[in-house]
């Protein structure tokens, strides 16, 4: 819970749209409580990122945002419209709260709340999880005071000084035990992100009904997202799975004890995603979605490289996949071996170092 007597040492980060863009700057808020720091947040009022916020007590400001990039010229017109709106809106909040510093984390919110505090002379700061910088970060750059990022790599589209931090993770992730039993049936996590994964929920029902006959007792545990609840139940009911134990959720709040009750994990390839899976040292399967402007192939090709994950690209069959399922989750010496890989890769100074990025910048200002 966060305290509203501390101050004008007020940090407002602003971001949403994806648990990508909320997950990791929670972990960055704890971090600025916990040093007496007063946090706000700015998202938009229909994303999916009020209700998280709004539940762990902090204060929370909307912001009307739209998409710009990849729109006609008519809809790009009223983004950019929204987008000046809000950017004074942001101005105007910035004077009003009294805020040092803002950390922009990503989503459309980001961009007006970032030009907002350049127009209220406060200093503001960029969080960029992936190997190869978003456009909007590299854009928005050009008012940012620093950015904070996973990888070095991503410094060479970016127009303001960098710090390399890694991608903060909530202290859950890194609490999970490493070793996984050694009897017992096969334990499966699917992650598809928190919109979910269409086509991980229309294949894997067909991998597990090839991998059951091989995989006795198997449990899983499917996110699927909150719009895709029904759709990926009738394709599991449609399939025959012997004694095979399937969980659906549309959300998972702690991702972190689902990590620590499985044996793997299959997963989309976000950054963030990717950087929890390294915190809690579990082997993965990954299947990157090839739209994401190429930062998930990246992504995931690291992993790889590590020896901590295995790659399915999204032509895939459903045998192939239930091949590569069924020799992971038989083979646990590996999926243990995989996990430490991983383990290593891990950042568990994050969260402290853009936190203190942040005061550094705020006391600064």
């Amino acid at each position: 819970m966060w305290s509203a007597d501390q101050g004008s040492r007020h940090a407002v980060l602003a971001g949403g749209g994806t648990g990508g863009h909320v997950f990791p700057a929670l972990a960055v808020a704890d971090e600025l409580a916990a040093r007496g720091w007063r946090v706000s947040w700015i998202g938009r009022n229909e994303g999916m990122e009020r209700r998280i916020v709004e539940g762990r007590g902090l204060p929370y400001h909307a912001l009307p945002a739209l998409a710009v990039v990849g729109r006609g010229p008519i809809e790009k017109a009223a983004a950019l419209a929204t987008l000046v709106r809000s950017a004074l809106k942001a101005r105007r909040l910035m004077v009003r709260l009294q805020a040092r510093v803002v950390l922009g984390t990503g989503g459309y919110v980001s961009a007006p709340t970032v030009l907002g505090a350049r127009l209220a002379r406060r200093p503001a700061l960029l969080m960029e999880p992936n190997v190869e910088a978003g456009a909007a970060n590299r854009w928005l750059s050009r008012w940012a005071r620093g950015a904070a990022v996973a990888f070095p790599e991503a410094a060479a589209g970016l127009r303001c000084p960098v710090r390399h931090t890694g991608v903060p993770v909530r202290r859950g992730f890194f609490q999970v035990e490493p070793d996984l039993p050694a009897s017992g049936p096969a334990r499966l996590l699917v992650l598809g992100g928190s919109q979910g994964a269409r086509q991980l929920n229309q294949i894997l029902p067909l991998a597990l009904e090839a991998a059951v006959p091989r995989l006795p007792d198997l449990e899983v545990v499917h996110q699927v997202g909150e719009g895709h609840v029904e759709e990926t139940r009738a394709a599991y009911t449609a399939r025959r799975l012997g004694t095979a134990q399937v969980e659906i959720q549309p959300f998972l709040e702690d991702v972190a004890a689902a990590m620590g009750w499985s044996h793997l994990v299959v997963s989309r390839a976000g950054a963030v995603t990717l950087a929890e899976i390294c915190a809690a040292g579990r082997a993965t399967l990954l299947v990157p979605l090839e739209l994401a402007g190429g930062h998930q192939r990246k992504n995931a090709e690291r992993l790889l490289a590590a020896g901590g994950a295995e790659i399915l690209w999204q032509e895939t069959t459903p045998e192939t996949f239930a091949k590569v399922l069924t020799k992971l989750l038989a083979d646990r010496r590996r999926l243990e071996a995989m996990g430490r890989a991983l383990r290593r890769l891990a950042r568990p100074q994050a969260a402290q170092e853009i936190a203190d990025l942040l005061i550094e910048t705020g006391e600064a200002a």
